[in-house]
């Protein structure tokens, strides 16, 4: 299993401390199903198409609120939250130049108000620029707004500080076991490699919710999936997760690559396949997630070098991420190294890449994507420096200890 980002799991932790995960879907219908298998989850949920489609309407009403300037600041943060939402799920990322342009006019409106900063370093937060995000919870807390958990989870995020986060999210989960404590103790366990204590918690999360969304249903089994295939190195109980995530949102693009990916891994190339073209049908447009393309036109390309269907889909890919590296560089630095070091075909980029996402956060999956990056590049003696530092990390991803030994022989006679 390559490594991969960890563009969402900063997205989704943003989402579980706003009301990113507390959106509730239209009455009516029920969840959707893509497989005859049982739910990995049992609460019941409202159909993805629905809720997105309910989803979509509140965006466009808040608009053309928004268009009137009869938008109060509660309004300007459902919004914002709403954008990044979409984004989360249908991976429509010019939904961020939206979110961070609001956002921005929120602190330029509101300046003595701590709700405006704290939404500004939520959209912050969702395209990586934690620094940034960082300054703007300093300026809320001056203003009296309790910070804590969302400085705790973008310090999660970089990899920072993991003790101290998951002490802290502990003692909010023994005050008040709510979703989005929990949420937080989850993503702190999975990030320090306790990952049977923080399925426990995820699924404790789930437990709490008494609504009728998809949403966070999805999310947190998506998250489950991350952690059980990309750091715990076990892909085999991801499956079911990513599964229902598909199941509750079938729309859901980055958890149907995902799946796709275990598909390929255990030979069902052709599911996989009509997946991700599925994906590309549905969301292959300027400004959606350009990923899909990538991981469709590599499978084909396994299968036939000379494929031309997977010419077509990498030069979309390229243009795709060029732009969104352009927009939102941060954001798309670890996506943009695995495709150009992939499909892409241009490994000094891809290594850049790779580069200044190891420098913005010391993750396990960070050091994982620079190594493979290095060695992809011909820089041995790159790659084994960061090996040799990766080590501090190790303990935290089998995967990232998986790559470690595997490698090691390469860097041992220097």
């Amino acid at each position: 299993m390559r490594f991969r980002s960890d563009a969402m799991a900063a997205l989704l932790s943003a989402c579980l401390l706003t009301s990113c995960s507390k959106s509730r879907a239209p009455a009516g219908g029920s969840e959707g199903s893509t497989s005859a298998a049982a739910p990995a989850v049992q609460q019941r949920t409202t159909r993805g198409d629905l809720a997105l489609r309910n989803l979509g309407g509140r965006i466009e009403l808040l608009e053309q609120r928004a268009k009137r300037r009869d938008l109060a600041l509660p309004a300007r943060g459902q919004l914002v939250d709403a954008l990044l939402q979409r984004t989360q799920f249908l991976g429509t990322f010019d939904d961020f130049t939206r979110a961070l342009e609001l956002a921005d006019a929120a602190v330029r409106d509101f300046p003595q108000k701590p709700d405006a900063w704290l939404l500004r370093a939520r959209a912050r937060s969702a395209v990586h620029r934690f620094d940034d995000a960082l300054g703007d919870l300093d300026m809320a807390a001056g203003l009296g707004a309790d910070v804590d958990a969302r400085r705790a989870s973008i310090h999660i995020a970089l990899g920072r500080d993991l003790d101290k986060a998951r002490a802290f999210a502990s003692a909010r989960v023994e005050r008040a076991p709510k979703l989005e404590q929990l949420g937080l103790l989850a993503n702190a366990e999975a990030a320090l490699g306790d990952f049977d204590a923080a399925d426990r918690h995820y699924q404790a999360a789930l437990d709490t919710l008494r609504d009728v969304s998809p949403f966070p249903v999805a999310q947190l089994s998506f998250q489950r999936g991350v952690m059980w295939a990309e750091l715990a190195h076990q892909p085999e109980r991801a499956l079911p997760y990513y599964a229902e995530a598909v199941r509750r949102i079938p729309e859901y693009v980055v958890a149907n690559v995902h799946l796709a990916e275990l598909e390929a891994a255990r030979g069902q190339r052709d599911a996989a396949i009509q997946r991700l073209r599925s994906v590309v049908e549905r969301g292959g447009t300027p400004g959606r997630d350009p990923e899909p393309l990538g991981v469709l036109a590599a499978l084909l390309l396994a299968h036939d070098p000379n494929d031309g269907a997977a010419a077509d889909l990498i030069r979309r890919a390229r243009s795709g991420y060029e732009s969104l590296l352009a927009q939102h560089r941060l954001a798309f630095l670890d996506h943009g190294a695995e495709f150009f070091g992939g499909p892409g075909g241009d490994g000094p980029l891809a290594l850049q890449l790779a580069r200044e996402n190891l420098a913005l956060r010391r993750t396990p999956r960070a050091y994982g994507l620079a190594i493979e990056r290095a060695f992809g590049a011909s820089d041995t003696a790159l790659a084994c420096r960061w090996l040799a530092e990766a080590g501090a990390v190790r303990a935290h991803s089998p995967e990232l200890a998986a790559l470690l030994d595997r490698e090691s022989a390469r860097c041992g006679s220097r």
